[in-house]
């Protein structure tokens, strides 16, 4: 009895570390084709290798994309790999590398007019990553220190972003101001050339009293006949 104790033992022990050798294999092999840009396997045996980590196959993926600089596709991967299930240390993994992947998108316009409010977003939505599942938080008491550094870097640049985003209000305020003023300047300016170009020059020796002229301009005062036209 005990020996059949001990040889089932033994093929448990033999079949599990089969079973942990060959995943391991067929993960690398699959990598190793993906990093040569084939996606020719089929999820479903992956996943059958895995049946017992299914994220692992969306996790190597997501890296494999990163790797390969295709960020967006690495953060499908890595949020596929979220909804797998995966246990607790390996789940800061994947949030750390889904953030580093939507960072990896800002690009270097992320603090223009343009992108300040989509990086704001982006940075907020990141910190909410991290901090879902406790692996970071704003105490620095997260479960997972490289989560946390990461936390405590991205709440920088959110702060830097912020400042930059009121900086930017300011100065488009200012701007603002200056046009009216300077609008208003520039009315203020047309009426009075209007006033001054509608009154008399009194130096011209003309009658200011004397609103008269004839029809062919001449003056009235000269004893010249209107409507002769001699």
């Amino acid at each position: 009895m005990i020996k059949r104790i001990i040889i089932s033992a033994y093929i448990f022990v033999g079949l599990v570390l089969f079973k942990f050798a060959f995943t391991y294999g067929y993960n690398e092999w699959v990598k190793s084709k993906y990093e040569k840009g084939d996606y020719t396997e089929n999820y479903n045996l992956l996943e059958v290798a895995n049946f017992n980590e299914p994220y692992i196959v969306y996790y190597n993926n997501g890296n494999v994309m990163y790797q390969r600089q295709d960020y967006e596709e690495a953060i499908g991967y890595f949020e596929t790999a979220l909804t797998k299930n995966p246990p607790e240390e390996k789940e800061c993994l994947i949030r750390i590398n889904l953030v580093l992947s939507k960072l990896a998108l800002l690009g270097d316009d992320a603090f223009s007019k343009e992108k300040i409010d989509e990086t704001i977003e982006i940075l907020e939505e990141c910190l909410d990553i991290l901090s879902e599942k406790g692996c970071a938080n704003d105490e620095g008491t997260g479960h997972n220190n490289r989560a946390q550094r990461l936390y405590d870097e991205i709440k920088e640049m959110l702060e830097q972003a912020q400042q930059e985003k009121e900086k930017q209000q300011e100065s488009e305020s200012s701007q603002s101001e200056s046009d009216q003023s300077q609008q208003q300047s520039d009315s203020s300016d047309s009426s009075n050339g209007s006033d001054q170009s509608n009154s008399s020059d009194p130096s011209d020796g003309s009658d200011p009293s004397d609103g008269s002229e004839t029809s062919n301009g001449s003056d009235p005062s000269d004893g010249s006949d209107p409507s002769d036209g001699s």
